[in-house]
């Protein structure tokens, strides 16, 4: 439904700006270079939600013969880095540009007793086509959108008997969507620009799971970060 609102207006501000100048920064080729912080927000899948309970507990990922697993204390936040790159290139439609960019995030989560024994890492990849739009002339606000393929990656460290180390891997292929609204800042007397921008992006992704099958992990991510364009 969001991506439905967010199409609509995107095109009744293009249904405006179509009678009037449009911004010079759309008019250009951009290539860009995306730094970010992101943070995920698990929604959906048994073995995604499974895990998160047990650290929302407190508690190992690993269970001993008799279901017993230790305490290791309250995990930090799942968060972490994001980079991206991309290119847009203008059309006939006014401020409009289309292109395509690809985002990787690397995130992850230790708890306060884990030490080396116990951490979660969380890790998506985002491929696909991508909008970006000015709406307003002399004003340098954009809105963009992307929409394309999506991968998961996560991994459970944790010690199991005899204290081995030993990981848990899960990998998701699916789909991928985002919307976001940014500024981009010109302080270069070259076509180089500076951009803050805010990314919700949404995937849905289909992973392989023992003893579950065909497990649909669903989750969303908030991504804050500058890009550099040239």
């Amino acid at each position: 439904m969001k991506y439905i609102i967010f199409f609509l207006t995107i095109v009744s501000i293009m249904g405006y700006q179509n009678s009037v100048a449009q911004n010079p920064l759309s008019q250009n080729t951009q290539v860009e270079v995306n730094v970010g912080w992101v943070t995920p927000f698990l929604q959906s899948g048994s073995e995604l939600m499974r895990a998160e309970n047990l650290r929302d507990n407190g508690q190992s990922y690993f269970a001993g013969e008799d279901g017993n697993r230790r305490e290791v204390g309250d995990y930090s936040s799942l968060s972490g880095i994001s980079f991206g790159i991309g290119f847009y290139k203008p059309t006939k439609v006014k401020g409009l540009m289309l292109g395509a960019v690809v985002r990787n995030a690397q995130t992850g989560s230790t708890p306060e007793q884990g030490e080396e024994a116990e951490a979660y890492y969380f890790n998506f990849l985002t491929a696909g086509a991508a909008a970006k739009y000015y709406p307003f002339t002399e004003n340098n606000l954009f809105l963009r959108g992307e929409v394309g393929l999506g991968a998961v990656w996560t991994k459970n460290r944790f010690l199991a008997e005899g204290r081995d180390q030993q990981f848990f891997h899960q990998f998701g292929i699916g789909s991928a969507g985002s919307i976001g609204l940014g500024y981009t800042f010109t302080p270069f007397k070259n076509s180089t620009a500076i951009e803050l921008q805010t990314v919700y992006q949404q995937l849905s992704t289909r992973v392989e799971v023992n003893g579950i099958g065909d497990d649909t992990w669903r989750f969303g991510a908030l991504n804050i970060g500058a890009t550099i364009i040239f």
